[in-house]
C-alpha cells in the first residue's frame, strides 16, 4: 500500500504540461556554478508560481554548454495527499542512446501512521554518470 501511494505521487510529478520546468509554472533564480567533471553546471533555484502538487520547490542542476537539466532536487509546493508528507524529491538525466532521459529517481516521505519511507530507481544504464551534486535538502 505505501509503495503504491508514494509510485503514484512521485510519478504526478513527473508528468504533464502543467508541470513543465519552463518560465509558466517557476521563477528561476541563479545560485552558482559547479562542475560534473569537466562539465560545467549551472545551479538554478526553481520557485513555483503557483502551489501545486505536479511543482517542485528546490533547485535544478542545468548542462552550461548544453542547457539540459541533469539534476532537479526539491519537496513539492503543495502536499499531494493526506497520507504523505515532508517528501523531498531526487531526480538525474543523463544521455541514452542520443535521448535525454531520467535515470535515477529518489523519494523520501513520512507516512502517516507508517513512518518514513524511500523510494529508490535506477532505471537504466547511461553513456553519462548522473550529477555528483551533494545532497542538500531543501526546506
Amino acid at each position: 500500500m505505501v509503495r503504491e501511494l508514494l509510485d503514484r505521487e512521485t510519478d504526478s510529478a513527473k508528468t504533464g504540461r502543467g508541470s513543465q520546468i519552463s518560465r509558466m509554472n517557476y521563477d528561476f533564480v541563479f545560485l552558482r556554478q559547479e562542475n560534473f567533471g569537466v562539465v560545467p553546471e549551472y545551479v538554478l533555484g526553481i520557485f513555483p508560481k503557483r502551489k501545486d502538487k505536479n511543482l517542485l520547490l528546490g533547485q535544478i542542476w542545468v548542462d552550461a554548454s548544453t542547457f539540459r537539466i541533469r539534476r532537479i532536487e526539491g519537496v513539492p509546493a503543495k502536499s499531494p495527499s493526506f497520507w504523505l508528507k515532508n517528501i523531498h524529491l531526487t531526480l538525474q538525466f543523463a544521455e541514452l542512446g542520443g535521448m535525454w532521459v531520467p535515470v535515477t529517481f529518489d523519494a523520501i516521505a513520512r507516512v502517516r501512521l507508517f513512518g518514513v519511507y524511500t523510494l529508490a530507481g535506477l532505471n537504466i544504464r547511461s553513456s553519462e554518470a548522473p550529477s555528483t551534486a551533494p545532497n542538500s535538502h531543501v526546506r
